[in-house]
Formats: C-alpha cells, sequence, structure tokens
C-alpha cells in the first residue's frame, strides 16, 4: 500500500510531504493507523520517545523497559530484523523511534505498541506516548521525588512542564520552573509550580532563602539546547546528597570539575524515557488523567495538519507550544 508522510532527506532542511511505498507486516508486526503525533524536540534534533519493549531482555525482564535491547535501532528506525517498512523509488525511509508517526499507516513491531482504554482521546495518547512520560517519569523515577522535597526544573516545554506536574504529584513541598519564557512560566503555575523564574541566579536566590541554605533535592533539566551553562547552574542549585537529572537531549560534551559532585555527594543522573516502563506507566499516566488527577488537555496548545508540520516545529522552535499535536485527516 501506499501512504503519505513526513519525511527528511538529509539534515537541516525541512520537512517534505511525499508518498511512501508500505510493505505489509511480517509475524509480530502491525499494520496502524495513525491519528495523531506529538511534535518532539527529539525529531528537531535529528533535523538539525517511544523506546520499544521486547519484554524479554536483560533490562526488560528486570524492570528497566526504557532501556530494552531493541532501542538499538531508534535513530535508525528499522524493524527487528533489520529491514526497513517504507521505501520510495528503492530507497528505504526509517521511522523515528522504530515507529514513524508522522505517516498516516505505519507498519511496527508488536514491541512498539501499548494497549490503551478506548475512552481515551487519540490526541493525549500521543502526548503520553513521549514527552508526557519522560517529564513525569523524569521526576517521581529517574529523580525519585519524595513527599517535602524542593525540586528545580529546568525548562517549561512538553517535558519539562510534565516533569513540573510530577514533581508536584510525587509530593515536593516545592516546585521551582525555569524558563526564559515568560508565557510558559505563567502555564508552569497551572501544572504545580510553587515559584517560577526566567533567571537562574535569582532562583537560586529565593531558593537559597527558602531551604535555608539547603539547597534543592532534585533538579531536573529538560531544556531543549543543554549546555554547560543549564547544567552548571542546575549543580549549583542542588544540595548536598542531591540529585541532577539530565533528560534533554542534543548534548555531549559535557564538562564539570569533580569536585563540585563529590564535595557535595551530588549525584548526576541520566534520564532515557524518564526510566519509565511504558507497558506499565503509559496506561497509569493515563488513568490518572481519567480520574482527574493530572493535567493532560491543557498541554496542547495548537493542532496541525500533515501538511502543517514546518510551521509547527517553527512554532516549537519559537517558544509558542508547550505541546503541537499533529493530526492526521483520513
Amino acid at each position: 500500500m501506499k501512504t503519505r508522510a513526513a519525511v527528511l532527506r538529509k539534515g537541516g532542511t525541512p520537512w517534505e510531504i511525499t508518498e511512501l511505498e508500505l510493505d505489509p507486516p511480517k509475524a509480530n508486526e502491525v499494520l496502524i493507523r495513525m491519528e495523531a503525533a506529538g511534535l518532539c524536540h527529539s525529531d528537531e534534533h535529528i533535523r538539525a520517545s517511544y523506546i520499544p519493549v521486547c519484554g524479554k531482555c536483560r533490562y526488560c525482564s528486570t524492570g528497566r523497559q526504557n532501556l530494552c535491547d531493541q532501542g538499538l535501532n531508534a535513530a535508525i528506525g528499522c524493524l527487528p530484523d533489520k529491514t526497513f517498512r517504507f521505501h520510495q523509488n528503492g530507497e528505504d525511509f526509517g521511522g523515528m523511534c522504530v515507529v514513524g508517526s508522522f505517516a498516516e499507516y505505519a507498519v511496527l513491531s508488536e514491541f512498539s505498541c501499548v494497549k490503551i482504554e478506548d475512552y481515551v482521546p487519540m490526541e493525549l495518547a500521543a502526548l503520553v506516548s513521549c514527552g508526557v512520560t519522560t517529564g513525569f517519569c523524569s521526576a517521581i523515577y529517574a529523580g525519585d521525588v519524595r513527599v517535602g522535597d524542593t525540586a528545580v526544573i529546568f525548562g517549561t516545554g512538553g517535558v519539562g512542564m510534565n516533569a513540573v506536574q510530577g514533581a508536584a504529584y510525587a509530593g515536593a513541598k516545592y516546585v521551582f520552573a525555569i524558563d526564559p519564557n515568560e508565557w510558559k512560566l505563567e502555564r508552569a503555575t497551572e501544572f504545580g509550580a510553587t515559584h517560577t523564574f526566567s533567571d537562574p541566579v535569582k532562583a537560586k536566590e529565593v531558593l537559597t532563602d527558602l531551604t535555608r541554605g539547603q539547597l534543592a533535592d532534585k533538579v531536573i533539566c529538560t531544556v531543549g539546547e543543554m549546555d554547560n551553562e543549564v547544567v552548571k547552574a542546575a549543580v549549583d542549585m542542588t544540595g548536598k546528597a542531591g540529585t541532577i537529572v539530565i533528560t534533554g537531549v542534543g548534548y555531549y560534551d559535557m564538562v564539570l570539575p569533580g569536585g563540585i559532585l563529590i564535595g557535595y555527594h551530588r549525584r548526576l543522573q541520566g534520564s532515557l524515557f524518564g526510566g519509565a516502563n511504558p507497558l506499565y506507566d503509559i496506561p497509569m499516566i493515563l488513568s490518572l488523567w481519567h480520574e482527574g488527577r493530572i493535567k493532560l488537555d491543557e498541554l496542547i496548545t495548537k493542532r496541525y495538519t500533515l501538511d502543517e508540520i514546518n510551521e509547527g516545529y517553527q512554532d516549537l522552535m519559537d517558544g509558542k507550544n508547550i505541546r503541537g499535536v499533529i493530526v492526521h485527516q483520513h
């Protein structure tokens, strides 16, 4: 069969809407009709994250599905048998995270599918399959935020806003949100932030006073473009035996003096999908929304058609959206 899709042929170019050939599913694969897809910064990094879950490898079998061995081809987009399902004129096309949700139809491995309840709107399910779960679980799992903790979140986009929400849900006494975008900071209070700042220097002054010099227990970095300045500011706001969670992607040249970690017994924690177990945590988070305990609808700032994908990503880069969503028109 054929399907319309947004593709990238090389880095630094706009998304192109084209028609691809789609192979039929093989054994243990599923033909999917896409209804909605979130616009995530991870795709933008590929241009300039749902992880497959096999349930059998060492990591899945020990409750760490976010580290599943089948995730090794997430950036390439081939299926577990090392072959592709999207083609055009003899050229293979990979699906981001072995999904390819910017196509109207896709063939997925069963490892990439999670059953959800019929009452869940597809637009919300699209959010929870990526940014919501990553942010929420960066707080409750990777960050291990506890009741009474002081938590600081750098960045309040589609991931960071849910780290705010996760920290508040976990019972943090204070939740600091830091972002240069004033509009996002205003929204952060709706998701559980107790204090908001555009400047980390001012944030630390208030944090120091509020905690009597103890600083934060957990600091979570979810900014779209990570750099040393963000990491240093995060470490500087972390108290003794505190944890700094690095969830933001696209940054691999971190340089930190060992003493600023060792002297305070601080912990630097990398975060892939927030440490979530997708088969459990995606339905769990959706159930929390269904019961009115967390917000999801309020995360969607604007909806786009597939043909408007470049506009959607420009809005993301311009800081206009908490989360934009592609709604496929069948």
